[in-house]
């Protein structure tokens, strides 16, 4: 008796457990935020596990521990070592009589008009008046507010006052102590969830690889993998790209001579995690501080000296786009400018800052899925090259071991040594690297 289901059948279902799946992702879209930030943990966590996993032989279990461990230290520790400098940046700030420059302001304002209304503007010779437009500007300018007389509010004023600010503030503090709790809940699910997924994502990975037919499977892994590759590369870059960006703006900004480099390099470094639109954000307060302070190296004129900074900061950008961002991140995220800036608008007023931070790799890793939906429709295939034994991205404890494999093979090449004819130093190499790839994809 035949019980295969009909083509018709088939796709009735299909399309019922598709609307289903939307379903439980709408009405759990309050934790699915929490699932998208364990995974993400995960994600950023993988080589640190695998590197307890393979390089010093632990256990799954206590690699995902001790590595979960170590995340949540640097998370409390890097606080402690980037808001002190910010910190004094913007206490330096604060101690700038703001008075002062806003008289200054004013008084150049009020003499220039003046000027300009005793002699005029004269365009291709003509003189043009302009007592109308600046008499009421000046007006303004010298003119004295009418006097302010105070008066005491009367006793049931005020004792209206103390009760409305007693019944503010018990609300205030309810309101309060239920958001920490429920972010202390929130944060012990979120570190919860990452040790699952980091424990169980072989199983959940095999899992959802038997949800399609057999003949496809390796399509879906090599898809897999390129999406991961975009993941892993994005993260490993951002984070090489922060430092490096963090490091030359502090070191620029202390040669030019501007107050609280170091916390300025800190700011560019954190934002460069914005792509696209964090660096025009970073240039922001190192501008205001070398208009309003100056340079502590070289006697110039603030304006001047601002547009400096800002030709710094432009040199600095088109530095990171022709130059460190294709050596850092490569192909992790093969996407033009203005669509990352796009979808970084799009991502923040979604999802707000997540949207945005994830806004390049989610845009890659779609790319990727309609790529491959563009070619199985046209029925190409979707994946000339056989990225399923393609090498993985090398590590930087793999190159170090392939500069001193090269290194052996180099003086095997000047000194001769016997050798085994039964396996050349080539077989062994692919040996080695196939065994790292295959431990690799196993966990």
């Amino acid at each position: 008796m035949n019980t295969e289901w009909k083509t018709a059948t088939k796709y009735i279902i299909g399309v019922a457990i598709a609307i289903l799946i939307l379903y439980l992702l709408y009405i759990s879209r309050s934790v699915l935020y929490i699932l998208i930030g364990a995974a993400l943990i995960s994600l950023i966590l993988r080589p640190l596990i695998l590197f307890f996993i393979q390089r010093l032989r632990m256990p799954r279990l206590l690699a995902v521990i001790l590595a979960h461990i170590v995340g949540l230290l640097l998370f409390l520790l890097a606080p402690m070592l980037l808001i002190p400098p910010i910190l004094d940046a913007v206490s330096a700030l604060l101690e700038i009589d703001y008075q002062i420059l806003i008289d200054d302001s004013l008084f150049w304002l009020e003499s220039t008009l003046s000027t300009v209304k005793e002699n005029g503007i004269s365009i291709l010779g003509v003189k043009l008046v302009m007592d109308t437009l600046i008499d009421p500007i000046l007006a303004y300018l010298q003119g004295v507010s009418p006097e302010f007389q105070p008066s005491l509010p009367s006793y049931e004023v005020i004792v209206n006052s103390i009760a409305s600010a007693f019944t503010l503030s018990f609300g205030l503090a309810i309101s309060v102590v239920g958001s920490v709790l429920a972010g202390f809940v929130a944060f012990l699910f979120l570190i919860l969830s990452s040790i699952y997924i980091s424990l169980d994502g072989p199983k959940f990975y095999r899992s959802f690889l038997k949800w399609f037919p057999e003949s496809q499977r390796s399509e879906v892994a090599t898809l897999n993998k390129r999406i991961r590759n975009t993941w892993d590369g994005f993260f490993k870059g951002q984070l090489a790209l922060m430092f490096i960006i963090g490091v030359s703006v502090w070191l620029g900004l202390t040669i030019l001579g501007v107050p609280g480099a170091f916390a300025l390099g800190v700011i560019a470094g954190l934002l460069e995690i914005v792509p696209s639109i964090g660096p025009i954000i970073a240039t922001i307060p190192a501008v205001i501080v070398a208009l309003i302070q100056g340079s502590l190296h070289f006697e110039i004129n603030h304006f001047i000296f601002a547009l400096i900074v800002i030709g710094f900061y432009t040199l600095i950008q088109l530095l990171e786009n022709y130059i460190v961002v294709p050596q850092v991140l490569g192909g992790a995220v093969k996407l033009h400018p203005l669509v990352v800036i796009a979808g970084v608008l799009i991502g923040a007023s979604v999802w707000g800052i997540l949207g945005a931070l994830l806004a390049a790799p989610l845009i890659a890793s779609l790319k990727e899925v309609l790529e491959y939906i563009r070619h199985k429709l046209t029925g190409e295939d979707p994946f000339p090259v056989d990225d399923s034994v393609a090498k993985p991205e090398t590590s930087w404890w793999e190159a170090i071991k392939l500069l001193i494999m090269r290194g052996q093979k180099f003086a095997q090449t000047k000194i001769p040594i016997t050798q085994s004819p039964s396996k050349s130093a080539e077989e062994k190499k692919q040996s080695e690297e196939d065994e790292i790839e295959t431990e690799r994809d196993s966990v």
